[in-house]
C-alpha cells in the first residue's frame, strides 16, 4: 500500500512539474512519470474485496489519465498567464507610470558614492500606458527621499524592462528565478514618486517592518542584527553577499533563512504549552476537545511564524507537512512523514508550478527526503551519535547538490553545523522570538532577549571570519551531470546494508566539466555593460577585462567570469589584461587576482588593483607558440588616461585574428589606423565602448573589416548602446553581429578553412519564457 501511494504521488509531482520544464527534461520527467504511476497500479490493492485486478487496474490508469491532463492544463495555463504578463519588448526603458502596493519588505542597497537604494517588490493594479499593459508584479529599485514600507500604496513614474538577467555557463540562472518568483519585469523609478496610501497599522506587513525595526536598533553589531532579523521576520535586507558567503563556507547558510528547523521548533513549543491546558480540559469532562487543542494550537502556531516570515518556500513546505500529519491525528489515524512531503510538494507545485524551476525548492525537499530515508536505514544510537550522522549525510547530499546550484559545497559543513544547529534552534531563535513576544506583547525584555541572542551570532561570525578568510573552507566543483546524478544515487545507496565502495562514485564531482579548449577559441561573456573576453589556445588562457559590478555587492568576475573558468577547466591565466580604469571593465581585477594564478599582468593607466601591473604600451608583443601572436596597438604613451588609454589587443592564431578595441573612441581610432594600417584586419571585432555612438566608425570598420563583431552591452541599456547608428554601419559592411545582451555568452572558434563557428549560450536555454 505504501509503495502504491509513493508511486501515485511521485507520478503526480513528475506530471506537475512538467509543463515548466524544457523539452529534454519533459521528456525525462513524462517517463519517469509513468513508471512511478505505473509502480502505484501495480502495487495498490484492489479497489474492494472481490474486485477483479484488471478492473482495478484499469480504473487507476482512468484516474492517472486525468490527473496528467489536470497537471498538463494547469502548467500551461500558469505559463500562459506568465507570457501574457511580461512587459512588452518595445516598452523596454519607456516612461511608465505604475499604481499599487508595495508587496515586500523594503531591502536597503549600497547605490555607490554614499547613496543608497531601496529595492522592493510591488504588485501593479493599474499601468499606464496601456499598450504596455501586463506586468501584475515588478521589481523596483528606489533613489528617493521616502523611507518605504510594505503595505503602502504608491504611484510611480518608473522605468522598466523585461524580467531577463545574464545568460553564461556555470552561473546564476536569473531569467529562471524571475520566473520562479512571478517577477514580469524590473526597473527604477524616477522622482520620489506619490504616496497614495500608508501601511494599515497592525498589518502582518507593519509587524515585520516594526519588529525588524526593532531588532536593528536594539543590536550594535549590523551582521548579528541582520541574522536575528532573517530568523525572526525573514527581513533578508541586512544579509550582504559577504555574510552569505562566510555562512556557505561553513555549509550553513540555510540557517539565514527561516525553514522547516525552525517552523518544527516553534510548533513543538506550542505543542508543551498547549499540553497543560488538554489536560485540564480532560478533567473538566471536555476530553474530546482536550485532545483536539494540542494540535490544533501547534498548526496556529506554525501558520503565524510562516505569516510572520512571509509564507518563505521552506515555511510553506514545513507547514503543509505539519498540517497533513495534524489532520490525520485529528481524524483518528497515524500521520506519515514520507506521505505529507509527498502531498506538500505536490499542493505547492499545483499553486506554482515553477517554483520546481528555483534551486529553493530542491533543496528544500531533497534535504527532508534525505534526513527520512537515512532516519528509516540508520541503527539506533545516542543523541549525539544520531545527530553526528544526520549532519554527516547532509554534508555528503550537500556536495553534488551545492555543485549542481552553487558551483561547490563546503567540506566543513558537518562539524560546523553539529554545532551551528543546536544553537541557532536551542537559543538563538528561541530568543530571538521571545523579543517579539514580549515586543508584541508590550513588556519590557525584549532588546534584553534580541542581545542576548545577538552574543554566540557575532562570536561565531568574528571567529568564522578569522577561520574562512582565505576560501579555502569552500570547494569548487563544477562536474556534469552525470558526475552529479552518480553521485546523489551513491548518497541515496549509502545507508543501506550494502555500501562497500559507493563513496568512489562521487570521485567524478571533483573532475571539471570540460577539458580546456586546445584549439584557439574566443568567449565573450555575457556581463551586462561591461567587457570580460577569454582567449584559449593549446591549453593557455588569457582574460581580458573582468566585468564591473554593484556596490556591495559581487563582482561580476565572481559571479560570472570565475565560475566560468572553472567550469572549462581554467586553473590559471598566462595573462589578465585590464584595459582601463572604468569600473565595467576593471572592477573585478582583485577577485581574479586572488582566486587564481596569474603569469602576467597588464593594466591601462590608473587600474587599481592587488598587484602591480605592468603598463599596456603600443607595440608591445607576446607569443604563446610560433602561431598563436598578441600585440599591443594602443596606448602610444604610457599613463594615458581614459577611454582613449584603453589597451587596444590583437590576437593572431591559426584560422582566427581577434581585435578588441577596449572603449577606444573615433579619435583614437584615426589614430591606431594613421599608424599601424592593414595590419588592423580581424576576422572578429569586440566593438568598442559596448557599441557606443562614438566609437566604430566607417574608416575603422573599412580598415578592420570583420567579418563578426560582437558587442557587449546590458540588455535595454540605460546608455542607448548599442546605437543604432552603429548597428546600421555594421550591417552595411555585411558583419554578422552578436550581441551578449540578447543572445549570452558568445564564443567563436575557426572551422573549415576560411569558416568561423559562432555560438551563443541562449540557443542551449530551451524555455517557453524567452
Amino acid at each position: 500500500m505504501r509503495a502504491g501511494l509513493a508511486g501515485w504521488l511521485c507520478g503526480s509531482l513528475l506530471l506537475v512539474v512538467l509543463p515548466v520544464l524544457p523539452p529534454p527534461w519533459a521528456l525525462w520527467s513524462g517517463a519517469f512519470a509513468a513508471l512511478a504511476i505505473l509502480a502505484g497500479v501495480i502495487s495498490s490493492p484492489p479497489l474492494a474485496p472481490g474486485w477483479p485486478r484488471s478492473g482495478h487496474a484499469g480504473v487507476l490508469l482512468f484516474f492517472a489519465a486525468g490527473a496528467a491532463l489536470l497537471a498538463l492544463s494547469l502548467g500551461g495555463l500558469r505559463g500562459h498567464a506568465l507570457l501574457r504578463a511580461q512587459l512588452p519588448a518595445a516598452c523596454n526603458r519607456a516612461d511608465i507610470q505604475l499604481q499599487g502596493v508595495i508587496d515586500s519588505l523594503p531591502v536597503r542597497v549600497d547605490a555607490g558614492g554614499g547613496h543608497s537604494r531601496q529595492r522592493f517588490l510591488f504588485r501593479v493594479d493599474s499601468l499606464h500606458p496601456a499598450r504596455c499593459g501586463g506586468p501584475r508584479r515588478v521589481r523596483l529599485s528606489y533613489y528617493g527621499d521616502a523611507i518605504l514600507a510594505q503595505g503602502q500604496r504608491w504611484r510611480f513614474d518608473t522605468h522598466l524592462r523585461r524580467s531577463w538577467g545574464l545568460a553564461n555557463p556555470g552561473s546564476f540562472n536569473a531569467q529562471a528565478w524571475y520566473v520562479a518568483s512571478g517577477v514580469h519585469a524590473s526597473g527604477s523609478v524616477r522622482g520620489n514618486g506619490e504616496l497614495l496610501r500608508p501601511a494599515r497599522s497592525g498589518g502582518i506587513g507593519a509587524l515585520r517592518r516594526d519588529i525588524s525595526a526593532a531588532i536593528e536598533s536594539a543590536v550594535r553589531s549590523p551582521p548579528a542584527a541582520a541574522i536575528l532579523r532573517a530568523l525572526a521576520v525573514g527581513d533578508k535586507g541586512g544579509i550582504d553577499h559577504r555574510l552569505w558567503s562566510l555562512f556557505q563556507a561553513f555549509g550553513a547558510n540555510h540557517l539565514l533563512v527561516i525553514s522547516g528547523l525552525h517552523i518544527g521548533m516553534v510548533a513543538g513549543l506550542c505543542l508543551l504549552l498547549a499540553q497543560p491546558f488538554a489536560q485540564l480540559l480532560a478533567l473538566a469532562g471536555q476530553a474530546r476537545i482536550g485532545r483536539c487543542l494540542p494540535p490544533l494550537v501547534t498548526l496556529a502556531g506554525a501558520g503565524a511564524y510562516s505569516a510572520l516570515a512571509g509564507f518563505s518556500l521552506p515555511t510553506l513546505r514545513a507547514l503543509c507537512m505539519l498540517a497533513c500529519i495534524v489532520l490525520a491525528r485529528l481524524a483518528g489515524r497515524r500521520g506519515s512523514a514520507p506521505a505529507g512531503l509527498l502531498l506538500a510538494a505536490v499542493l505547492l507545485l499545483a499553486d506554482n508550478p515553477e517554483a520546481s524551476l528555483g534551486s529553493g525548492f530542491w533543496l528544500s525537499f531533497s534535504a527532508v527526503a534525505a534526513l527520512l530515508w537515512q532516519d528509516r536505514w540508520a541503527p539506533r544510537g545516542t543523541l549525539l551519535v544520531r545527530l553526528w550522522r544526520a549532519h554527516l549525510y547532509m554534508a555528503l547530499l550537500m556536495a553534488p547538490l551545492g555543485a549542481l546550484y552553487f558551483g561547490g559545497a563546503s567540506w566543513f559543513s558537518a562539524p560546523a553545523n553539529l554545532v551551528l544547529v543546536p544553537a541557532v534552534g536551542w537559543a538563538v531563535a528561541p530568543l530571538a522570538l521571545g523579543g517579539c513576544v514580549l515586543w508584541l506583547a508590550g513588556l519590557p525584555g525584549a532588546a534584553a532577549c534580541w542581545r542576548l541572542a545577538a552574543w554566540p551570532v557575532q562570536q561565531f561570525v568574528e571567529w568564522g571570519q578569522g577561520i574562512a578568510g582565505d576560501g579555502g573552507m569552500f570547494l569548487h566543483l563544477c562536474p556534469g551531470l552525470p558526475a552529479v546524478a552518480l553521485a546523489l544515487l551513491a548518497v541515496g545507496l549509502l545507508v543501506l546494508p550494502l555500501r562497500a565502495g559507493l563513496l568512489l562514485l562521487l570521485l567524478p564531482l571533483a573532475l571539471p566539466g570540460s577539458p580546456p579548449s586546445m584549439a584557439p577559441e574566443l568567449t565573450a561573456l555575457d556581463v551586462g555593460q561591461g567587457t570580460a573576453v577569454v582567449f584559449t589556445a593549446g591549453g593557455h588562457s588569457l582574460l581580458y577585462d573582468t566585468g564591473g559590478g554593484s556596490p556591495g555587492g559581487p563582482s561580476l568576475a565572481q559571479s560570472v567570469v570565475l565560475p566560468w573558468l572553472r567550469q572549462r577547466g581554467i586553473r590559471r591565466l598566462d595573462q589578465l589584461v585590464i584595459s582601463h580604469a572604468d569600473a565595467d571593465h576593471s572592477a573585478g581585477a582583485d577577485d581574479v587576482l586572488a582566486a587564481v594564478p596569474v603569469a602576467r599582468f597588464i593594466a591601462g593607466a590608473n587600474v587599481r588593483a592587488r598587484r602591480q601591473a605592468e603598463p599596456c604600451l603600443a607595440g608591445q608583443s607576446w607569443a604563446w607558440s610560433p602561431a598563436v601572436r598578441f600585440r599591443l596597438l594602443s596606448p602610444p604613451r604610457a599613463g594615458q588616461r581614459g577611454n582613449d588609454g584603453s589597451c587596444v589587443l590583437l590576437i593572431e592564431s591559426p584560422g582566427l585574428r581577434i581585435l578588441l578595441a577596449g572603449d577606444a573612441s573615433q579619435l583614437q581610432e584615426r589614430d591606431i589606423i594613421a599608424y599601424w594600417g592593414d595590419a588592423l584586419a580581424a576576422d572578429v571585432l569586440l566593438v568598442g565602448h559596448h557599441g557606443s555612438a562614438t566609437s566604430t566608425s566607417q574608416a575603422w570598420l573599412n580598415r578592420v573589416a570583420p567579418r563578426v563583431a560582437i558587442i557587449g552591452a546590458g540588455y535595454a541599456s540605460r546608455f542607448g548602446h548599442p546605437h543604432p547608428a552603429v548597428l546600421a554601419r555594421l550591417h552595411r559592411q555585411g558583419v554578422e553581429v552578436h550581441q551578449n545582451a540578447l543572445e549570452g555568452a558568445v564564443s567563436v572558434r575557426a572551422g573549415a578553412p576560411g569558416e568561423l563557428r559562432v555560438d551563443a549560450f541562449r540557443e542551449h536555454l530551451e524555455t517557453w519564457w524567452k
